[in-house]
């Protein structure tokens, strides 16, 4: 049985004032406990479950980048101890001012193949804004690294809060170098972050602007959208998050890390101490566990099919989980069809349009 595993890392120089993630800014006291202790859980949790064969690897945080190489590798080998398949897809999430050439060499000799850059822009003015530490030159430096030992490497943009002059420098930026993949997220001002907390307001019609110039010019350089803010060049999707939009089952070692295994979902506390704590005394570190029922399953499986570019395959999804999608959703899809929200074409059920991938979330309510 194929297993996708997720490796949290919560630990940042500096929190970003968008980030509403897990992670502690400057607390590298507790950091070496805390590997310590994410190995105990892959090693507690492959005792009992060893009949899975790994096929993706990811490293995110917080900021990865920052454990030295030894430590990353410290996590691998112990992962490398279970069965890996041997086109294993092993990501790690890269600060630009962590990518030297040096530092990118040793993340290649232990495994790593595929790096994800969090780049988020090239223009002085918005990285201050943003918060981030390194500066622009850095964020050309490091991609211009990472090509040099990753052929598989991606970048993170953040936009919809700039000025369109500048959002197009960014992707014009971007797309000098060969990149394979990239993730262009609009801002997101979530409840406890800094920014939340100043009021921060985007405009509605400039994020429709960036957003429908982003898709196009992507396009036309051959980056094609996959999902609602993913991008690739042809054989090059994550296989990793495809993973989470097929409803695969993943594994998540670290604080508040989420799984799904299945029909379960289960998630680990977000209490670094509470965590390894929890670990150190052989007790599970799981505080929200749940069986999905036919139908939950089933509606999560439609919602995250529906945001892929390509939709949900009637026959398929009808096969996998043995229902009647159309019939099941009657209603809803009939009113997001005369809404022209949705479209049935040649047996997929998709968004009807690049547009209204803007209003997903509304859609997708509808089926929840």
């Amino acid at each position: 049985m194929n297993l996708h595993v997720y490796l949290h890392i919560p630990y940042c120089y500096k929190k970003c004032p968008y980030c509403s993630f897990i992670s502690y800014e400057k607390s590298f006291d507790t950091k070496q406990n805390y590997l310590n202790t994410l190995i105990k859980q892959i090693e507690n949790f492959f005792a009992f479950e060893n009949e899975y064969i790994i096929k993706t690897i990811y490293i995110g945080g917080g900021t990865p980048s920052l454990l030295k190489f030894n430590e990353i590798k410290s996590i691998l080998d112990t992962l490398k101890k279970n069965r890996i398949s041997k086109d294993c897809e092993i990501t790690i999430e890269i600060n630009p001012n962590n990518a030297t050439k040096s530092y990118l060499e040793q993340l290649k000799e232990i495994g790593i193949n595929r790096v994800s850059l969090g780049i988020q822009s090239f223009i002085p003015k918005k990285l201050l804004f943003l918060g981030r530490l390194h500066t622009a030159n850095q964020s050309f430096k490091s991609i211009e690294n990472a090509i040099e030992f990753f052929d598989n490497t991606s970048i993170d943009l953040i936009y919809g809060f700039e000025d369109f002059r500048d959002f197009q420098e960014d992707l014009h930026y971007a797309l000098t170098f060969p990149i394979k993949h990239m993730s262009a997220y609009i801002l997101s001002i979530e409840k406890g972050t800094q920014f939340y907390k100043q009021n921060i307001y985007l405009s509605e019609e400039n994020i429709e602007k960036q957003f429908l110039y982003l898709v196009k010019f992507l396009k036309a350089n051959k980056i094609y959208q996959y999902e609602v803010s993913n991008f690739s060049k042809k054989g090059f999707e994550s296989k990793h998050n495809q993973a989470y939009w097929q409803n695969y089952n993943y594994i998540g070692f670290g604080v508040s890390a989420s799984s799904f295994i299945n029909g379960i979902r289960f998630k680990n506390t977000n209490k670094l101490s509470e965590y390894i704590k929890k670990i150190s005394e052989n007790n599970s570190p799981i505080d929200y566990k749940e069986k999905l029922s036919t139908n939950k399953k089933i509606k999560e499986a439609f919602v995250l099919g529906l945001r892929t570019i390509k939709g949900v395959n009637i026959k398929s999804f009808n096969q996998k989980n043995n229902c009647d999608v159309e019939k099941l959703y009657k209603p809803q899809l009939l009113k997001h069809y005369n809404l022209k929200t949705l479209k049935k074409v040649n047996g997929s059920i998709k968004i009807a349009t690049t547009k209204k991938i803007l209003i997903s979330n509304y859609i997708l309510s509808d089926f929840i």
